[in-house]
């Protein structure tokens, strides 16, 4: 289980090994352009699964494709085993899903907004508008119009949308735009209760990548229409133990790592504005930093690795456009 920052989080010991969600060789392709190419993943009851890719990479065309907003060009996608090919609206009700900027009726109230999209669904109920109201933390506001909301309050509206029809799935994109550091907190433990005692599965994408690290049970990572990582936080960040175990961050990376192994004799890594290296010996970290700065080098930080996701993620990218270049 991932770092709680000592939140307590329930753990799902007896998950089940069923998919909730389970995506099959998926490819999509616009004329020669292959945008996602031959991906598979599952997500399991209760599990919160982080979709990282840089801006092109294929995650909004794949999240896209889940929920039907976009035709697949081959593959499959299977919700609670329902095929959204062959049984798309069997599959899709047990889906809830935000996608981009929730889109409302500025005139109305955010209640009469969710009983709008109640009476399309058909099958819920005033009680069940009141609970998502307050699992979304909106029940003080409910009845003000959405015309006042802020960005933050719409999102938080969007998502009780998508809990309307007690969904197995929810699919949210970028859902903590707008939000600040309070608002993100009670959202990202909105979103564990949902998960860890409701069972909803997750897969959330967002470019905050410190919330996808306090949130996420496990991460996919896709690149170049490919998905190149699926691990626990955990798993992921030891398998980039190898780029060092001490780092200095300065303001001239390639000068100090070409410094270091002249001096020293030690391989290093460049990743952004920090110098990856190992050294048996820790007393030569303090002796760097000093040949350093006698060298006209700012030095703004130096220590043990500790990988955040972003160095995670920076990483694995890095090395896999390495690799295609080769």
């Amino acid at each position: 289980m991932l770092k709680s920052n000592g939140e307590n989080i329930l753990e799902n010991k007896n998950q089940p090994k069923t998919a909730i969600l389970s995506i099959v060789n998926l490819t999509k392709k616009y004329g020669t352009r292959v945008a996602v190419d031959n991906i598979s993943l599952n997500i399991f009851p209760g599990q919160i699964m982080g979709f990282l890719g840089a801006n092109g990479a294929g995650k909004s065309t794949t999240i896209k494709m889940l929920t039907g907003l976009a035709k697949m060009t081959s593959g499959n996608v299977y919700i609670c085993g329902k095929s959204i090919k062959t049984s798309f609206e069997q599959a899709i009700k047990n889906v809830g899903a935000m996608i981009e900027t929730p889109v409302f009726y500025s005139y109305l109230s955010g209640y009469n907004n969710l009983k709008f999209f109640a009476k399309l669904s058909g099958n819920v109920d005033n009680q069940r508008i009141q609970e998502v109201a307050t699992l979304v933390g909106l029940s003080n506001r409910i009845k003000d119009k959405v015309a006042n909301y802020s960005l933050g309050m719409k999102q938080r509206l969007g998502v009780a949308q998508a809990l309307l029809n007690h969904p197995k799935l929810l699919i949210l994109d970028e859902p903590t735009n707008g939000l600040d550091a309070n608002g993100i907190r009670e959202f990202r433990m909105m979103l564990k209760q949902l998960a860890y005692k409701e069972g909803i599965s997750i897969l959330i994408s967002s470019h905050i990548l410190s919330e996808m690290e306090n949130l996420c049970d496990m991460i996919a990572i896709i690149d170049k229409g490919k998905i190149i990582q699926v691990k626990t936080m955990d798993e992921i960040k030891h398998s980039c133990l190898s780029a060092g175990s001490q780092y200095i961050k300065c303001n001239a990376p390639n000068f100090s790592g070409k410094l270091i192994t002249q001096n020293f004799g030690v391989p290093v890594k460049i990743q952004g504005e920090k110098v990856f290296f190992t050294v048996k010996d820790k007393r030569l970290l303090p002796q760097m930093i000093v040949m350093l700065t006698q060298k006209k080098v700012l030095v703004y930080a130096a220590g043990e690795v500790d990988y955040s996701l972003e160095d995670v993620f920076l990483n694995i990218i890095n090395k896999n456009h390495n690799t295609s270049i080769s």
